[in-house]
C-alpha cells in the first residue's frame, strides 16, 4: 500500500465491506447499544455466578467513592474494618475518607513544591519537569504505601467524626483550584531562583503556600480533628439464648450505648493495632527491562515527606494469587489494584476477559500480552479495589475471585463483583500482603538492593 491514503484504497475497504450480510446485521446492533452491550456473554455470565467456596466472614458493607478518585484510600480502608468494627462491638463500621484526603492532599502539596525547590535547575520543558507537574496535590490517586504514610502518622477517624461533604465525595472543582495555586506557586518558586534568590529564602516562601492550601483545603473538606469523642451503640450480645429474652433486653438497655474519647492516631491504635509495616505490594510487571523477584522503587514518588519509600516485589502472577488465596482462607481481605477499565462489565459486576466477546463481533484481534500492554502504555493501574473471596475448584485451582468495589450497591451485584481468573492473570497488577505469607524467593527479593524506576516508568502509572 502507498503512504498516501487514497479515494480508490476508501472505496476498496468499502467494497468489502458490503460484500458481508453479517457486517450489517452486526453495524445496526452496535450502532443501537454500542460494543460492551451488543459482545455480551450471556453465557460466560452463568458460569461467573456470585458464589465461592471461599469467603471473608462478616465482611463489612459496601461504600461509594462517588464522583472522586479515592479508591486506593476506600480498598484499604476496607483492610481496617472489619477489625475496628470488632474491637467496638458493633456489625459495621465506615471510616472517615474525607479525613485522610485531606491530609493526603496537604501532603502531597508539600511532596510538590519541595520536589521543585530540588529541581530548580532543571529546564521548564524537560521530561523530568513534565512528571513532576503531573503529581500535585489536586490529583485524588494514591498507592498502598500513600495510606500507610498517612495513617502512621495521622490514623483514622470514624467517618461520623468527618463525614463526606460535596468537595471530597466531587472533588474535580476543589482538585482545579489546588492545581491552579500549586502551578503559580511553581512558577513563583523557579522564577525566584533564577532571579537570585536562595533555596533556604524560596522554603520559607513555600511555608506560606502550603498554608494558602490549607486554607482552601478546610473550606473544602472542613478541618480534621485533632482529639475527638466517638457516640455510638454497640450491637447485642450473640449468645442471647431463647429463654433470657427479658433479662438480656434489660441489659441490653444499659450497656448498649459507648461513648470513646480519644486522638485519631490512638483510635487506630487501640481498635485496629494492625501494624501496616509488616505488609508488602507484590506486582506483576512482566515487561521485558524488569526482573522478577526483584525489589523495586520509584523516584520522586509518595506523598509524605520524610516517609520510608514506597517498595514492590516483583513476582510472576501465579505468587499473587498463591499469597492472596493464603491470606483469604486465613480470612483477611486483600488491598489489589488493577486496570478496571479493560473487559470489565461495571454495570452487571463482571470483570473477565469472555465477558466482551468483542473479536468474534467486530471480526479483529485485540489480544498481545501484558507486558506489551504496559510497556505500551495501553493498559494501566487505574483502580484499587477488595479481594475477599476466592472460588477453588476440586483441584484447590482459582477460577474466579470476589471482589468488594467502591462504587455503591446500584451497580455488580449490590456492589460486589466477579472477577475471572484469566482476567486477574490479565489485568491484576498489584496484591498487597502480610509478608508472613512470602515464599522463599520473595523473601530473598526483600534482602536485595532497590532499584529505583525513573517517574515515567511504565509501571508507575
Amino acid at each position: 500500500m502507498d503512504d498516501i491514503l487514497t479515494i480508490n484504497k476508501i472505496k476498496d475497504f468499502k467494497k468489502t465491506f458490503n460484500k458481508s450480510r453479517t457486517n450489517k446485521i452486526i453495524a445496526n446492533t452496535v450502532q443501537k447499544n454500542g460494543i460492551w452491550d451488543s459482545a455480551f456473554d450471556s453465557e460466560e455470565a452463568r458460569k461467573l455466578n456470585p458464589v465461592f467456596s471461599n469467603e471473608i466472614k462478616d465482611f463489612p458493607s459496601v461504600t461509594n467513592q462517588k464522583r472522586s478518585g479515592r479508591c486506593w484510600m476506600f480498598a484499604a480502608l476496607n483492610v481496617l474494618r472489619g477489625i475496628i468494627a470488632k474491637n467496638l462491638g458493633v456489625k459495621d463500621i465506615e471510616l472517615s475518607e474525607s479525613y485522610l484526603m485531606f491530609y493526603d492532599k496537604l501532603e502531597k502539596s508539600n511532596v510538590q513544591l519541595e520536589t521543585v525547590l530540588n529541581t530548580l535547575n532543571e529546564k521548564d520543558d524537560s521530561r523530568l519537569m513534565e512528571r513532576i507537574l503531573d503529581l500535585g496535590g489536586q490529583t485524588d490517586g494514591g498507592y498502598w504505601g500513600y495510606f500507610v504514610n498517612l495513617v502512621k502518622k495521622y490514623g483514622v477517624v470514624p467517618q461520623a467524626i468527618m463525614p463526606e461533604v460535596f468537595s471530597s465525595s466531587d472533588s474535580a472543582q476543589m482538585n482545579t483550584v489546588i492545581d491552579q495555586l500549586i502551578t503559580k506557586d511553581t512558577i513563583i518558586l523557579r522564577n525566584g531562583y533564577k532571579e537570585g534568590k536562595d533555596v533556604e529564602e524560596l522554603r520559607e516562601l513555600k511555608g506560606r503556600m502550603l498554608e494558602e492550601i490549607y486554607k482552601v483545603l478546610a473550606i473544602c473538606l472542613g478541618q480534621p480533628v485533632d482529639k475527638f469523642t466517638f457516640e455510638y451503640i454497640k450491637d447485642a450480645p450473640k449468645d442471647k439464648k431463647e429463654g433470657d429474652l427479658k433479662l438480656f433486653e434489660d441489659e441490653e438497655k444499659e450497656s448498649s450505648f459507648a461513648r470513646i474519647s480519644t486522638t485519631p492516631l490512638d483510635f487506630f491504635n487501640n481498635y485496629c493495632g494492625k501494624n501496616l509495616d509488616d505488609y508488602i505490594s507484590l506486582v506483576n510487571w512482566p515487561m521485558p527491562n524488569m526482573k522478577e523477584y526483584q525489589l523495586y522503587s520509584f523516584k520522586y514518588i509518595n506523598n509524605v515527606i520524610g516517609s520510608d519509600k514506597m517498595l514492590f516485589i516483583n513476582v510472576p502472577v501465579e505468587d499473587l494469587k498463591v499469597a492472596a488465596i493464603q491470606t483469604i482462607k486465613d480470612n483477611e481481605p486483600l488491598w489489589f489494584a488493577c486496570d478496571v477499565s479493560t473487559f470489565s462489565n461495571r454495570q452487571d459486576g463482571y470483570l473477565s476477559t469472555e465477558i466482551l466477546d468483542i473479536d468474534n463481533l467486530l471480526g479483529v484481534s485485540l489480544y498481545y500480552d501484558k507486558g506489551q500492554r504496559l510497556l505500551y502504555r495501553s493498559s494501566q493501574c487505574n483502580h484499587a479495589m477488595t479481594l475477599t473471596g476466592v472460588n477453588l475448584d476440586k483441584n484447590g485451582n482459582p477460577n474466579k475471585w470476589k471482589v468488594q468495589n467502591s462504587w455503591g450497591t446500584d451497580i455488580g451485584h449490590k456492589g460486589i463483583y466477579v472477577m475471572s481468573d484469566k482476567w486477574f492473570d490479565e489485568f491484576v497488577y498489584e496484591v498487597v500482603v502480610n509478608k508472613k505469607y512470602l515464599n522463599e524467593k520473595m523473601q530473598k527479593a526483600m534482602k536485595g538492593k532497590v532499584i529505583d524506576l525513573d517517574i515515567w516508568s511504565p509501571a508507575s502509572k
